[in-house]
């Protein structure tokens, strides 16, 4: 280990260190400690000395509601989880094994479907499958299969397009590794293709695939969009929308919002729990040096209907949600179709026209996402170089809190920010509560660990010599820092800041619960207007939302590109500087 990160730091350094991880424990660990403690120390915010009670939990368990949203959520979530990790891996070997036809075409859909949020999707679909929607106008749509749409197959089915591509990931990278060795082996001693697959291949590919069950689960079970959309609809109650609903309602139900999310944690944890089981099983070495390439199946005159289905998952998942949401957007109702005398751009020009309120939301969620990418870079990249500097064993754990804050559903965190800036006698009076800086706070409590978990790796990769040299030469904490570890970083820290703005633009449950007195942002009023029968503004709002993100982030990159060669005399992409890079 080098002299730069086992050396005595400077009073400076060490406050801007304590500076730092107080600020993450407050943005991160305070809140979800209040959610826990308003299950379990129902008297913790009320004045009165806490103490250990289980009365919340058995309020919720006795409650109908909270017992049906608890089965609802643990059956859709192993049901989606199932069938998306069944298509994800089938869509991994159809693009890692076979030589399928229009591969370029099948192997951008996963990373097309991240582009939009699960709630757009569902709302997409239910403009699709309603009884007059657009499918039974061409009549391509039954009304038992309408009417099937809205239930529990409804909703496996959006999460599986939606979800697939996360398995699709874990199953590829896991195929990387499995050369075809083993199946050259098995074929040796009277094995066939498919009893190869079936005794060698599926074996090795188990704990990829478990992994991949157990992530789908988890975003299954802490998905508000859905559950406030689709499921809301069909009375189909889900733990999300039900803690939303407690905090929403009249009077405030905090113990029951607090003892479902406590449930719903727990769902998670086991997930997690698992998850980390798994990962420290012994595995099987797959990669050594005596690999040989995988195994190209020839799919011969079925290289293209195996497209074609292919193609089909990619319809359903990503052009056909995005149809309907651009042909409501110009359409003056639903029910008269894609006719010309139906056509408008009335909802456009009110998403466009600056003072409206569509525009205002509009407007609202790229300013908060702005502020919130920046903020979230910023501090990822201070807290990260602090943390290299320090310990291993603080390094680990900030890392690992981070990792977990990932998977804190929205909904959970937007409740213990209620919690904390609302109840919580210090910070209640500061008359944050109810204004768009709690609002944006909130966002970086949920971006600031996306972020961390980008940039921490990246700084742990620089070289310390480096560092140590400059630091030698007389370069300052804040130069060392401006001059050569952004520089290395960039494309990271780039990159997190781009994966910030583009959640946050379109988190709906943080923006529904901290919606300010001064204007709501772009997702809480998008599921209004849909809520409202008013899906053509609503479709409209969506698609500029859609747009405006995509346009932001390329205008940021163009930025960012623009801003290291005059500064540095290098692009983003040339900003490596580590071995091996350019």
């Amino acid at each position: 280990m080098s002299p730069d990160r086992t050396r005595r730091l400077s009073g400076g350094e060490v406050a801007l260190t304590l500076g730092v991880v107080l600020g993450f424990g407050l943005l991160v660990l305070l809140p979800l400690a209040l959610v826990m403690g308003q299950a379990l120390l129902p008297d913790l915010l009320e004045g009165h000395v806490p103490h250990l009670s289980l009365a919340g939990l058995q309020h919720s368990l006795a409650n109908p509601r909270s017992i049906t949203a608890i089965t609802h959520t643990a059956l859709l979530s192993v049901l989606a989880a199932t069938t998306a990790t069944l298509l994800g891996f089938c869509y991994a070997v159809m693009l890692t094994r076979t030589d399928v036809a229009c591969r370029w075409l099948l192997s951008i859909t996963p990373g097309l479907i991240f582009l939009t949020p699960g709630y757009l999707k569902a709302l997409a679909w239910v403009l699709l499958m309603s009884p007059g929607g657009y499918l039974a106008q061409f009549g391509l749509l039954s009304d038992a299969a309408s009417d099937a749409f809205f239930g529990i197959g409804g909703l496996v089915f959006v999460h599986t397009l939606n979800l697939f591509p996360l398995a699709c990931f874990v199953v590829s990278a896991a195929m990387a590794g499995l050369g075809g060795e083993f199946e050259d082996a098995a074929r040796t001693v009277g094995a066939s293709a498919r009893g190869a697959w079936l005794r060698v291949n599926l074996p090795l590919l188990a704990p990829a695939l478990a992994l991949a069950f157990l992530a789908i689960f988890a975003e299954v079970a802490s998905d508000f969009g859905m559950a406030s959309t689709i499921a809301r609809s069909i009375d189909f109650g889900l733990l999300t929308y039900s803690i939303a609903t407690a905090i929403e309602n009249f009077p405030v139900d905090f113990q029951l919002a607090g003892s479902q999310a406590l449930v719903l944690l727990s769902m998670l944890s086991a997930a997690l729990l698992l998850d980390r089981m798994l990962r420290r099983q012994r595995r099987v070495r797959l990669i050594s040096g005596r690999a040989r390439p995988a195994r190209i199946y020839r799919l011969g005159a079925w290289r293209y209907p195996v497209a074609a289905v292919g193609l089909l998952v990619s319809l359903l998942a990503v052009w056909l949600p995005m149809a309907a949401i651009i042909a409501r957007s110009m359409a003056r109702t639903l029910g008269q179709g894609l006719v010309s005398s139906n056509m408008t751009w009335r909802y456009i020009d009110q998403a466009l026209t600056l003072g409206l309120p569509a525009n205002q939301a509009l407007l609202r969620s790229l300013g908060f996402a702005s502020i919130t990418a920046l903020v979230c870079g910023v501090l990822a990249l201070l807290l990260a170089w602090r943390l290299d500097q320090g310990g291993r064993v603080l390094r680990n754990a900030v890392l690992a809190v981070s990792m977990g804050a990932m998977a804190i559903p929205g909904v959970v965190m937007g409740l213990g920010y209620i919690l904390m800036w609302n109840r919580l006698p210090v910070f209640s009076a500061s008359g944050l509560y109810g204004t768009w800086p709690l609002l944006v706070l909130g966002y970086i409590s949920h971006g600031l660990p996306y972020a961390l978990v980008v940039v921490l790796p990246a700084i742990g990769q620089i070289s310390p010599n480096l560092l140590d040299a400059a630091r030698l030469y007389g370069a300052s904490a804040a130069t060392r820092l401006v001059r050569i570890v952004v520089p290395l970083i960039a494309l990271s820290l780039i990159t997190s800041v781009l994966l910030v703005f583009t959640r946050t633009v379109f988190e709906l449950p943080i923006s529904q619960l901290l919606q300010p007195t001064s204007g709501a942002p772009a997702p809480s009023v998008i599921v209004r207007y849909f809520g409202n029968d008013n899906d053509g503004i609503g479709s409209a709002l969506s698609l500029l939302a859609i747009v405006a993100t995509g346009g932001s982030a390329g205008l940021l990159w163009l930025a960012a590109r623009a801003a290291g060669r005059a500064v540095w005399g290098k692009g983003v992409g040339d900003m490596v500087g580590m071995p091996g890079g350019r």
